[in-house]
């Protein structure tokens, strides 16, 4: 891995963890289907947004902040498939902005609109979107 991307990928962590803290929330989530809809680069759409709508489905009963931190992880492990050789990155941009859809907290939503800009350019995630973040040394 390329100190770019390594650098994207933390990023991308630190910005979903700062989104998605969610008090008493210990839920283990399987992204894994999601994952391998939406991130290989023979991925459509339609598979990706069935995948995210069934993981949503999956989330019935649960609190409006728990909902939210699984939507986050699901949106973090989509950010770290796009990181991946020949991931997807128009159809995990697109998964991306649906997740954030479905999320009820507006900051949180904002942000997973965000890194699907970033995966769909294939840009560098802004310092100013990670809280705390200080630009990287140019050496």
């Amino acid at each position: 891995m390329n100190m770019i991307k390594f650098i994207k990928s933390a990023a991308v962590a630190a910005l979903l963890s700062a989104a998605v803290v969610a008090p008493g929330y210990s839920q283990t989530v399987d992204t894994s289907a999601v994952v391998a809809a939406c991130a290989p680069v023979d991925a459509s759409e339609d598979a990706c947004l069935a995948a995210i709508a069934s993981f949503n489905a999956s989330l019935a009963g649960l609190s409006a902040a728990e909902a939210d931190a699984a939507l986050g992880e699901l949106a973090g492990a989509l950010a770290a498939a796009s990181l991946e050789e020949g991931s997807n990155s128009a159809v995990i941009a697109a998964g991306l902005t649906a997740i954030a859809a479905d999320v009820t907290d507006p900051e949180q939503a904002a942000q997973i609109i965000q890194i699907a800009a970033a995966v769909e350019t294939d840009a560098d995630i802004p310092v100013f979107a990670v809280p705390g973040g200080t630009p990287a040394s140019p050496n």
